[in-house]
């Protein structure tokens, strides 16, 4: 498949699963040639056509392309330096995932398999302003040693060696996200449960 082509499924996807609204988030990857095609500013990720994509070097100089490149673009090119393996990238706001380092919690990545096997040790990099050169070199450092991060209070970003690869790492952090969150609701409720237990035995024996 054209990679482009490849790169405006994904957004479509990335929509669908609700990982973005609005014009959140942004993709790109490496070209054989070493040239990155990025997203655009402003355009929805449900509704990119491959002409929206841009051509740039390792710098940020526009090869080809018309319109503003993603605003968090030095994010995408410093993870590209750092990581020479690196063929594409998603960064996007998944809402359970971020609501764990919203409340300073570690990602338990290995509390399913899917997530211990699939995603590895993923790093919560703490707060930069979106789209600083600040959050560029932090993130990128963090990713030289993990596949997936975190950026706290934001969103989360997810390599790979394809567009896919990438996608799917940052599907399972959501999916792995959710199965944390439930598993602590229902432990949460079940503590509920058996204190209230607890209290109806105790007043069960006062009333003998």
């Amino acid at each position: 498949m054209d990679s482009k082509k490849e790169l405006c499924r994904i957004g479509r996807r990335m929509m669908e699963s609700g990982l973005v609204v609005a014009c959140d988030g942004n993709l790109s990857y490496r070209r054989d040639d070493g040239a990155i095609v990025i997203t655009p500013s402003g355009v929805p990720k449900g509704e990119l056509v491959p002409q929206d994509l841009l051509r740039m070097d390792l710098e940020g100089h526009v090869l080809k392309g018309e319109g503003k490149a993603s605003s968090e673009t030095s994010l995408h090119l410093e993870i590209y330096k750092a990581r020479p393996d690196v063929k594409a990238i998603v960064h996007c706001h998944p809402v359970t995932a971020t609501a764990v380092s919203v409340a300073g919690q570690s990602f338990p990545s290995n509390v399913v398999t899917e997530g211990r096997d699939f995603l590895g040790p993923v790093t919560t990099v703490p707060f930069a302003e979106p789209g600083s050169l600040d959050l560029a070199v932090k993130c990128a450092q963090a990713l030289k040693q993990v596949n997936v991060i975190l950026m706290a209070s934001h969103g989360a970003c997810a390599v790979g060696d394809s567009l896919a690869q990438a996608f799917y790492r940052m599907e399972t952090l959501e999916s792995v996200a959710k199965i944390y969150r439930n598993a602590m609701v229902l432990n949460a409720s079940y503590k509920i449960i058996k204190e209230e237990s607890q209290l109806q035995n105790l007043a069960s024996v006062f009333t003998l």
